[in-house]
């Protein structure tokens, strides 16, 4: 199968798509290669649409008739869905026939991974909006999307449910393996040598990514810029280390795993938290908060490793994927914290750092049309093994 992936993660910088050929199932799991992707940036008032849904303060002007707001913006979402699937079609000439299915993930705009009694249960919650309906309209392709309920639907915390498919991707039989990914949040799945199956899979969100990070830098530049590019204004700064210690303290970073996290834990409440005690006046002094935040998703991910990771099962190596790969500051601090473990992007072993995530709910696509469960209990807190997503067929012609 030739299958769409699409992506738009926490950092709201765009949406990628990724174009995937799934061939077969093997053994140990599905044969896949990333054919094409491009990511397709948001406008600035797409973000701040995303970023008002989004927002997390009591109280808030944005929350007048925010009901209304997210129910318009997941419509205008699936359009810009669609409109990026059929773009990567048109860049690489084919045609929607040629393709099988759209996987999508949709934006997250609320993430809940904590229990909360309500009536007689107790509930989790997550929403990922760009109506699936709509893109499988627009496209004529029939798209799987809302993938994260499925998990939930099984006591899970709907996150994260890439380790499925690290570990189809990337187990080594000689050699532990931790796959990180970096985008506005953290999360890293731990896979042991040998074929243990997704038994021996230990896989969380650890923090902030990029996430703190750009949330500075639009502070910083009043909305103009919405990221530290190549890590050089974190490079130009010193980072306050009593700063980074004392964040640690947060009681996330203390959760055992499962666990998975948001911006309702790091997003512009808890950014803006961090300016009022560092008050940054000058351009040296926001650097500096800026490389506070960078050595803070640094020492987040090394703080799970050696909190929870057995010593047995340190990585060998650690194989780094998404936007955060291009902060060449943060990768320099990570390759340092980690030392002497190698750091290598997962590009070396044919997935572009970039497309990970959307080439992965393109395999989770399959799976789901092969009616097969695809979330790792033991990452989620999940009850049993679940089928993940919710299938849109279209009308053949």
């Amino acid at each position: 199968m030739k299958i769409i992936g699409l992506m738009s993660g926490t950092s709201m910088d765009g949406i990628t798509a990724a174009l995937v050929e799934v061939i077969g199932r093997r053994r140990r799991g599905v044969q896949t290669r990333v054919l094409h992707f491009h990511t397709y940036p948001y406008s600035r008032f797409t973000v701040e649409l995303i970023r008002e849904a989004s927002d997390t303060g009591k109280g808030s002007v944005n929350s007048v008739n925010k009901a209304d707001k997210i129910a318009r913006l997941n419509y205008y979402l699936g359009e810009l869905f669609a409109d990026a699937a059929l773009s990567l079609l048109s860049s690489v000439r084919l045609n929607p026939g040629d393709v099988s299915l759209i996987g999508s993930h949709g934006q997250t705009i609320h993430h809940l991974p904590g229990l909360k009694r309500m009536g007689k249960y107790r509930v989790r919650a997550t929403m990922q909006i760009g109506e699936s309906a709509v893109i499988a309209a627009r496209t004529g392709i029939t798209t799987i999307a809302d993938f994260r309920a499925g998990d939930i639907a099984v006591g899970g915390q709907g996150a994260p449910l890439v380790p499925y498919v690290d570990s189809l991707l990337f187990q080594h039989p000689d050699r532990n393996r931790l796959i990180l990914n970096i985008g506005g949040i953290a999360n890293l799945t731990l896979l042991p040598a040998g074929n243990q199956g997704l038994e021996g899979i230990t896989a969380s969100d650890t923090g902030p990514g990029n996430m703190v990070i750009d949330e500075l830098v639009r502070g910083m530049t009043k909305g103009r810029k919405g990221f530290d590019r190549a890590g050089k204004l974190a490079a130009a700064g010193i980072a306050d280390e009593n700063l980074v210690r004392g964040i640690l303290r947060h009681p996330f970073f203390r959760r055992k795993p499962p666990r998975s996290c948001g911006r309702e834990e790091f997003g512009p409440e808890f950014t803006a938290d961090l300016i009022r005690k560092a008050r940054p006046r000058s351009l040296p002094q926001w650097r500096n908060l800026i490389a506070t935040a960078t050595a803070l998703s640094v020492e987040s991910i090394y703080l799970f490793c050696r909190n929870f990771l057995p010593e047995r099962k340190w990585p060998d190596e650690i194989i780094a994927s998404g936007g955060g790969v291009k902060n060449m500051t943060l990768m320099s601090l990570l390759a340092k914290r980690f030392s002497p473990v190698p750091i290598v992007f997962s590009d070396n072993y044919g997935i572009p750092a970039e497309a990970k995530e959307a080439m992965a709910f393109a395999v989770l696509a399959y799976e789901a049309y092969h009616k097969r469960p695809c979330n790792v209990p033991g990452a989620t807190g999940a009850k049993r093994p679940a089928i993940l997503g919710k299938i849109v067929p279209v009308l053949s012609e």
